[in-house]
């Protein structure tokens, strides 16, 4: 049983770096053939979900992410661990364990409304599991690689260039809405600094290219899902991946209208 799990995941890391079809590709007569396969289906892309969240959000997690040492255990977890020796430090984990996971879940979760609602809107919808299996095999694969570079590259002393970098592409990318649309609304860390990129390491440049490259493959499985899992046209795949594309810029956009309608503070 072990031995064909980890043949699964070396074969679906196989597929995900030079099958990308095959790695996103559903499995559309399982979808198709009635309530009970469907309720498999969806029990299956539950659990290929949790166990990816868990390889990329455990790591994290065990390295001290988003760990805070001054959270106390409420008194109820205190009495529900039992004879546990330090229910603080384990509450503490799992706490971090939960925040750690849900950026990714949120993130999945938000592509996923979007990425659908533009199938639905170009009328080529085959189903939410068709979508469901596109964004559950991608986000598991490029966005969790994805999140798990930017971390390393906040977290190694030889990547600092890198990483500021890539925190000024986001403030600019930022900015560029609050300047268009005329507001007040600012970063708490102020717009970026000017970076001397001629300075980023050797190993800056490598993180840097694969960063490049999870955002290609995410946007490639995302057009490839539209293109097989709803048999849409090379067109509407691409006006999807464009959809997919708008959801960071609308929420940003959305965020600053809602601080100056003083929606939020």
């Amino acid at each position: 049983m072990a031995t064909g799990y980890v043949a699964g995941v070396i074969r679906g890391l196989f597929d995900a770096v030079f099958q990308p079809r095959r790695f996103v590709q559903s499995r559309t007569d399982n979808y198709a053939a009635g309530w009970v396969w469907t309720a498999f289906e969806m029990n299956r892309l539950a659990v290929v979900y949790v166990v990816n969240l868990a390889l990329y959000a455990v790591p994290l997690t065990l390295a001290g992410i988003g760990v805070q040492s001054t959270a106390a255990a409420p008194s109820w977890f205190v009495a529900l661990a039992g004879g546990l020796a330090d229910p603080t430090s384990l509450w503490q984990f799992l706490s971090a364990l939960v925040q750690n996971s849900a950026f990714l879940t949120v993130a999945a979760v938000l592509t996923l409304v979007n990425y659908h609602a533009a199938v639905l809107l170009t009328l080529n919808s085959k189903g939410v599991l068709q979508t469901a299996h596109t964004i559950t095999y991608s986000t598991s694969a490029y966005l969790a690689g994805l999140f798990s570079l930017v971390w390393y590259l906040s977290q190694s002393a030889t990547t600092e260039v890198a990483a500021a970098f890539v925190v000024a592409i986001q403030k600019e990318f930022i900015y560029f809405f609050i300047d268009a649309l005329g507001s007040e609304f600012t970063l708490a860390s102020g717009r970026p600094d000017a970076v001397n990129v001629a300075a980023v390491s050797q190993e800056g440049q490598l993180v840097l290219a694969a960063l490049v490259g999870c955002v290609l493959y995410y946007l490639y499985s995302m057009y490839l899902g539209a293109r097989i899992n709803h048999g849409a046209s090379r067109f509407t795949g691409f006006l999807v991946l464009l959809a997919v594309a708008a959801a960071p810029a609308l929420y940003i956009v959305g965020t600053i209208l809602a601080y100056s309608l003083n929606i939020v503070g």
